[in-house]
């Protein structure tokens, strides 16, 4: 859209993209090759734990790195080269202990990833604010197939729930919590809506209550992207919390170089002036701490569509 609109100051815009399958070391990789033999200057990264090991490069080169689907304070304390545009981490684990205190459900079971820093973090944030008893509180790492140890100490506790903070092996653990007879409420994060978790949960992920972001598709400019989103790509975005704020994201960087120049020094300021800006995830303004964090909510997995929990 920005090239078919003169580019910017008459130049226009080269994506390149590394897909680095969210390994961190892949990140590190794809970082090397994007910045060292592509040239490129601005990297926008979506893999949490692979924007720390690349922070410090980054800094090193002078390479302005913009997260576009997690943002946190401890993203933006790494250094002064890192951004973020995104839904807010810690309010993931505000609105699941929210929801689970306002239930009354006492007894809480806890399942997360542990091959990365962003579910533990989600985890450590929700500890903080739930109210009940944590009656299982384990790691499980990267291709774990069988949760059955850790879901039978949980059902033998008594939890009423279990929060499950991870990715598509979580759908694993549904399906055996079922088949061990557990009657609660899962809860959880945006990845339940991977069609790979799912597909793995044999229809146990339905009706599970997550921390979720849709854009404001009823309002402008969101409408007019989705619509255009769908008649390029044959479907709805996926996922909003990912697509959306890329898209401004791409966006506000467009917006800082058309106020000054290449520079990646000068790209840095002029996005900390970006206020107010009309995007497809609401009004964008960068915080001091170089930070746009958009809030989560309560959703219900409706067939396998995340539905407002106020509806």
């Amino acid at each position: 859209k920005i090239n078919s609109q003169g580019g910017i100051k008459g130049k226009n815009v080269k994506l390149l993209v590394e897909d680095d399958q969210y390994n961190t070391q892949k990140t590190v990789d794809a970082y090397n090759k994007l910045v060292n033999i592509d040239g490129a200057r601005i990297l926008l990264v979506n893999t949490y734990g692979g924007v720390f090991a690349i922070a410090d490069k980054a800094k090193n080169d002078n390479v302005l790195i913009l997260d576009p689907l997690d943002c946190n304070n401890n993203l933006v304390s790494i250094n002064p080269n890192i951004y973020c545009l995104a839904t807010e981490s810690e309010s993931i684990a505000k609105v699941l202990a929210g929801d689970i205190n306002a239930a009354g459900a006492k007894k809480t079971g806890i399942l997360y990833f542990n091959s990365d820093s962003f579910m533990p973090l989600v985890k450590e944030v929700f500890l903080e604010n739930f109210k009940g008893q944590v009656v299982i509180n384990e790691g499980y790492v990267a291709g774990t197939v069988d949760f059955k140890t850790q879901l039978t100490k949980a059902i033998r506790a008594g939890a009423q729930n279990l929060v499950l903070l991870g990715y598509d092996e979580l759908g694993i653990a549904m399906k055996q919590a079922r088949e061990l007879g557990f009657k609660g409420k899962f809860y959880g994060t945006g990845t339940f809506t991977s069609p790979g978790l799912q597909k793995a949960s044999a229809g146990a992920s339905e009706n599970s209550l997550i921390a979720f972001w849709d854009a404001p598709k009823d309002k402008e400019p969101a409408k007019s992207f989705t619509a255009e989103f769908a008649k390029k790509q044959g479907r709805p975005a996926i996922f909003d919390l990912a697509c959306y704020p890329t898209y401004d994201a791409v966006n506000v960087i467009a917006e800082a170089i058309s106020k000054g120049s290449s520079n990646v020094n000068d790209i840095k300021q002029n996005l900390l002036q970006i206020k107010d800006f009309a995007g497809v995830t609401g009004v964008v303004t960068f915080s001091a701490d170089r930070s746009v964090k958009i809030p989560e909510s309560i959703h219900i997995l409706k067939n396998g569509i995340p539905v407002p929990g106020d509806k």
